[in-house]
């Protein structure tokens, strides 16, 4: 036995054998380079990667298990309320039984009487008068009553109208344009910071639903996302605005977690589960035909959940497979050639809403993207399995030698789906005619449902798997040029080195950099910037020197030269054919045609950029 233990704890599946196949090929490597130190940050990484994953993990099993815990508490005591209520109802039954009106009647009053109980158990306050008592204890004292009357309405602050900076004298005697207002490019980035703050506030503490103080902790991370020199004006309509957008996502995100997770969102879950076993009760009573009923449903739902996981995952196998869909370098080259073939053709739309917003776009075109491929794969898939599976169920019934195995059976394979927490209860008092009855029945019923069975619902969209979203990479854009980060997904939570962002920055006017004087976008990329050049930003009045400026206010970002030269010639190209649009939308300058030379930005050849493309993805 314990030998047959051990071989259990030492089996490794297939990810596993491969992953530690690839780490054994990187340790040597690294032993090959010879270089101590970089083998030491790399285990590092490795090891904190883990842990946060386990911690991860641990986290969700937890909420699992919670939840596992509360759904089989509230169905066990629910089935208990119906058998109590149909108990007393059917003593009472008249021989001829009960119309369908009748039954009806009775369906619905045991279900009201269920709801009322669990209502009157289980006091369940408002998800969003829970926010609002929140915002009234965090904030009541602290926001200008104005602006607290505009929250209780919902009335969102337009922050391109809420001055910023203090005016200072004697400023329009200097030679270049000061604004008490924020910026376009600058705002629009400091909103996307606000809006992400509940994705970070939950994403922190590995649970998607509301908890008491986190109005609190929202609080804090707008202090920590406001610059010190808004005005005090400014801040508190960013806080406003942070609060409103934070409002709708959680009242959804808590929606959510309410359905799976609360005594009344499982029981609305289990509605027409329970409305069917009192209608079988009401029509057959306490017997074995009604069990026979009820276990063939039972058993229907668990066929049909195992051919819908399999369908799901045939549609997730689906992008899996697809070449440009492996990693994150041939997913951005394949979106940027989609956009520079759309340039070149004249549709320059897609593109310039890319450069004005590109972590919103990139994610949105690869969402899009993924759930729109189609495929008779999974609808087939889940056709074999529901087939295959009620083949065997009903198989396995027939051979059943008493109504203990039976419900052994059945037993073991309501388990093999979450969700589903019916459990058959027998007592071993049948003779072999009943048997032959119980078996009928269900395999009756079985046919009689199969035959009328619906069919699949939607499936799930490949956007909703984790780990298919985690091929996109780091969308985070660089502050000055909006290059896309090429790390990986949420390596900003990694503790070592490896959290930096780091890009092949692209000509800054991308981003609508432009020059203080003249209002001309840059085309030089961030990489190319000398140390001493005088930088302004957050709406400084002083200028701040590159050199201090990266290590004191961009040090999540790397701004070392790269060696993608095919996508440098990409985006000098794009800055190329779209920088006088990119002006217009901004309200600036082109850029001139020096900085343009200069730069790379011009004589570019748009076929062998693209065969390039092609090559690299695969194509």
């Amino acid at each position: 036995m314990d030998k047959e233990f051990e071989e259990d704890l030492n089996f490794k599946c297939e990810e596993c054998e491969k992953t530690n196949k690839e780490r054994a090929e990187l340790e040597q490597y690294l032993q090959d380079k010879n270089n101590e130190k970089c083998e030491m940050e790399t285990r590092q990484t490795i090891e904190n990667y883990i842990k946060l994953n386990r911690r991860s993990v641990l986290t969700k099993l937890t909420q699992m298990l919670e939840a596992n815990f509360i759904r089989k508490g509230i169905s066990s005591e629910s089935l208990d309320i119906i058998n109590k209520n149909l108990e007393n109802i059917l003593k009472n039954m008249p021989n001829e039984g009960f119309s369908d009106q009748e039954r009806e009647q009775k369906i619905y009053e045991i279900w009201d009487l269920l709801q009322q109980h669990i209502l009157s158990k289980y006091r369940i306050i408002p998800i969003e008068k829970q926010i609002d008592k929140e915002v009234e204890d965090i904030y009541y004292n602290f926001l200008p009553i104005e602006l607290y009357h505009q929250y209780m309405k919902g009335i969102l602050p337009d922050l391109s109208k809420c001055k910023a900076y203090k005016r200072i004298i004697g400023m329009h005697n200097l030679n270049f344009h000061f604004s008490q207002y924020v910026e376009t490019k600058e705002l629009l980035a400091f909103e996307v910071r606000l809006e992400n703050l509940i994705d970070n506030i939950l994403k922190e503490r590995d649970s998607p639903h509301f908890y008491h103080g986190i109005i609190r902790d929202l609080k804090n991370k707008i202090l920590h996302t406001c610059p010190n020199n808004y005005l005090p004006e400014f801040k508190w309509n960013a806080h406003l605005y942070a609060l409103l957008m934070f409002k709708p996502k959680m009242i959804s995100l808590q929606e959510k977690w309410d359905k799976e997770n609360t005594p009344l969102g499982i029981l609305s879950q289990k509605k027409e589960e329970y409305l069917k076993i009192i209608d079988t009760r009401l029509q057959y009573g306490h017997t074995l035909v009604s069990e026979g009923h009820i276990v063939a449903d039972y058993l229907l739902r668990v066929i049909h959940e195992k051919a819908m996981n399999a369908g799901n995952n045939e549609r997730k196998d689906a992008v899996r497979n697809i070449a440009w869909l492996t990693c994150a370098e041939s997913i951005r080259l394949k979106y940027f050639e989609n956009l520079a073939e759309k340039v070149q053709n004249g549709e320059k739309e897609e593109a310039i809403q890319h450069f004005l917003n590109p972590k919103r776009r990139i994610e949105s075109w690869f969402i899009r993207m993924i759930d729109n491929i189609s495929s008779e794969g999974p609808e087939q898939k889940y056709k074999v399995t529901f087939n295959a599976e009620f083949s065997r169920v009903l198989q396995e019934i027939r051979n059943c030698q008493s109504i203990e195995e039976i419900k052994t059976f059945v037993n073991n394979y309501m388990i093999q789906i979450d969700k589903v927490d019916y459990k058959l209860d027998l007592d071993d008092q049948f003779t072999e005619n009943d048997l032959k009855i119980f078996q009928d029945t269900i395999e009756k019923e079985l046919k009689a449902k199969a035959n009328n069975h619906p069919g699949h619902e939607p499936f799930q969209k490949p956007s909703c798997d984790k780990s298919i979203m985690e091929r996109l990479g780091c969308t985070e854009a660089c502050h000055w040029c909006g290059a896309l980060c090429w790390g990986s997904r949420d390596h900003h939570e990694n503790s070592d080195k490896t959290k930096i962002h780091h890009s092949s920055h692209q000509p800054a006017g991308l981003a609508c950099a432009h020059n203080r004087d003249t209002n001309e976008l840059r085309a030089l990329p961030c990489h190319n910037i000398t140390d001493n050049t005088d930088m302004y930003y957050l709406g400084k009045n002083v200028p701040t020197k590159w050199s201090v400026a990266k290590v004191q206010d961009f040090s999540d970002w790397k701004f070392d030269p790269h060696c993608m030269h095919f996508f440098n010639d990409l985006m000098c190209w794009f800055f190329g054919k779209l920088h006088e649009d990119l002006a217009e939308r901004r309200n600036l300058e082109p850029a001139p045609y020096e900085d343009l030379k200069k730069n790379g930005c011009l004589f570019l050849n748009y076929d062998d950029i693209i065969s390039t493309l092609k090559t690299k993805i695969g194509e």
